[in-house]
């Protein structure tokens, strides 16, 4: 492409996922990698890059693929035109983006509105939910709260794309109806998975703390039980820990709760 493409708002992305599409998130880590390069989160990997790389130009009909929206009023617009130049190479005219800034408040300050959250939250209220972060990730406090039915999926900060695999088998135990995901590239990678396995699944990486501080738990309704699903790559005793510090009721898969 020669220019940069016309990108649907961070509202309009929303609407989309509340229709049960899936979405791909692409920010300069991802666009690193793409081209071949490491990122603090990942090293060098040809596998990574070519299928960041095919979720960039033929995506699933199902996956929404998210890019910066570049508009003059973004505090940190100076920061993303300077990126374009490394975007453009791998961007198709045939794809129809959608925002990536859907969880930057610091790219596009117009979501702080709790009318915004909300419709977030309306994306996995009362469904059974799987979400694949790390352990101290703020969805893992948020989400429980208004699932009918949540699991929890511990993936590392580092290197999870070795673990792809697993994580993706740990996010279908259990059938869920959305999968919330939170781990860089990886969460990138199986959003596009998940979609062609017919699971909606939204990669919303550090949502989570812009989120609670519009919906605090006093906005929110009692706590779910909540189920472990131990993809073997992590340790889940922290998991477990912090939640049930936070008062909520924990079992792993074949426990009973």
């Amino acid at each position: 492409m020669d220019a940069w493409p016309d990108v649907l708002d961070e509202f309009q992305t929303i609407k989309l996922l509340q229709e049960q599409y899936s979405l791909a998130r692409m920010g300069d880590g991802e666009i690193k990698l793409a081209a071949g390069a490491g990122y603090v989160r990942e090293p060098p990997n040809e596998a990574l890059a070519a299928e960041l790389c095919a979720i960039l130009t033929y995506p699933h009909e199902r996956c929404l693929v998210g890019i910066p929206r570049i508009f003059k009023q973004s505090p940190k617009y100076s920061n993303w035109v300077s990126r374009i130049p490394q975007f453009l190479p791998f961007l198709s005219p045939n794809v129809h983006y959608v925002s990536a800034f859907v969880s930057r408040p610091d790219s596009a300050p117009a979501i702080m509105t709790i009318e915004y959250a909300e419709a977030v939250q309306k994306m996995w209220a009362h469904k059974k939910v799987t979400l694949l972060s790390e352990p101290s990730n703020s969805l893992a406090t948020l989400i429980p709260r208004t699932a009918r039915k949540y699991t929890h999926v511990p993936a590392p900060h580092d290197h999870a794309y070795a673990h792809i695999g697993r994580l993706e088998k740990a996010c279908l135990r259990g059938a869920p109806d959305v999968v919330i995901l939170s781990a860089g590239p990886t969460a990138t990678c199986l959003a596009s998975r998940l979609a062609a396995r017919g699971v909606q699944a939204i990669d919303l990486g550090s949502a989570g703390g812009f989120l609670l501080r519009l919906l605090p738990p006093d906005r929110l309704p009692p706590l779910y039980p909540v189920v472990l699903s131990h993809p073997g790559c992590v340790d889940v005793a922290a998991v477990r820990q912090r939640l049930e510090a936070s008062g909520f009721q924990v079992h792993s898969h074949g426990e009973k709760g």
